[in-house]
C-alpha cells in the first residue's frame, strides 16, 4: 500500500506540472500584436488642441484703393495656368518660380518662400455676390483665410489695395504684413482675388517677402491676366 500511495502521488505532482504549463502556454500570442502609440490607443487621452488662428480679427478694408504699381521688369511670363476645376486663367512665370504640389490648392508656383497658387474658394460655396460690398466682405474672409495659414503669426496687418478686378467680375484686396526676426524688420506683400466662375467663386492668392523683392512686380501680372475661363 505505501508503494501504491507514492506512485499515486507522483502521478498528481506530474498532472499539475503538466496542468501549470498549458495553462500558461494558452496565454502566449500565436501571431504578431500591433502595439497602438499611446496617443493613439482607444483609452488614452485625447491630446490637447494646438492654438488656432482661425479668429484672428482683421481691419475692415477700404471701399476703393488701387493696388501698388511695383517697379522692376518682373519674372517673364511663360504662358498661362490655365486651372479648369476652378474656372480661372493667369500667367504662369518661368525660372525662379517653379510648380510644386498644389495641396490644398488645384495650382501653386514657388519661388523661395514667395507663393503664387489659386484653387476654389475654401468651405462651403458662399454663392456668387450680388453688389461690390458683399464681394469685398467675402475677399476679406478670404484674406483671414491666408494670412490665419501662409504669414507669420506674430506679424502685423494693413490693407494695400481694394478694388474690382479688371477682367470679369470679381474683387482683389492687398495687404502687406509685417514682422521682425533676430532684430530685423521683414515683410510680405500679397493678394487675394475671389473670381465669380460657374460654381464656387475661384481664388488667387499670391505673396512675395522682401527676400525677393525682385519678383512683386508678378504680382501687377497676376492682376492684369487673372479672369474667368
Amino acid at each position: 500500500m505505501r508503494i501504491l500511495w507514492t506512485i499515486f502521488a507522483a502521478l498528481v505532482t506530474v498532472a499539475a506540472v503538466v496542468f501549470a504549463f498549458s495553462a500558461f502556454s494558452s496565454d502566449e500570442p500565436s501571431r504578431e500584436v500591433a502595439v497602438l502609440p499611446a496617443a493613439e490607443s482607444a483609452t488614452a487621452p485625447s491630446p490637447k488642441p494646438k492654438p488656432s488662428r482661425t479668429a484672428l480679427s482683421l481691419p475692415k478694408p477700404p471701399a476703393q484703393k488701387a493696388p501698388a504699381a511695383y517697379s522692376g521688369a518682373g519674372t517673364p511670363t511663360a504662358g498661362l495656368i490655365d486651372d479648369r476645376r476652378s474656372g480661372i486663367v493667369y500667367a504662369a512665370f518661368a525660372d525662379p518660380w517653379e510648380q510644386i504640389k498644389p495641396d490644398p490648392f488645384q495650382f501653386r508656383q514657388r519661388a523661395g518662400q514667395a507663393i503664387i497658387a489659386s484653387g476654389p474658394i475654401p468651405g462651403a460655396n458662399p454663392g456668387t455676390p450680388k453688389t461690390a460690398p458683399k464681394w469685398r466682405d467675402l475677399t476679406a474672409k478670404a484674406a483671414r483665410w491666408t494670412v490665419t495659414r501662409y504669414q507669420p503669426k506674430e506679424a502685423t496687418f494693413e490693407w494695400t489695395a481694394s478694388q474690382k478686378i479688371p477682367n470679369g467680375t470679381g474683387w482683389v484686396l492687398g495687404y502687406r504684413v509685417a514682422w521682425e526676426t533676430g532684430g530685423k524688420r521683414h515683410t510680405a506683400e500679397a493678394i487675394v482675388v475671389l473670381v465669380a466662375t460657374s460654381g464656387k467663386p475661384a481664388m488667387l492668392f499670391a505673396s512675395v517677402p522682401d527676400s525677393r523683392k525682385e519678383l512683386r512686380k508678378d504680382l501687377n501680372v497676376l492682376l492684369e491676366t487673372v479672369r474667368p475661363r
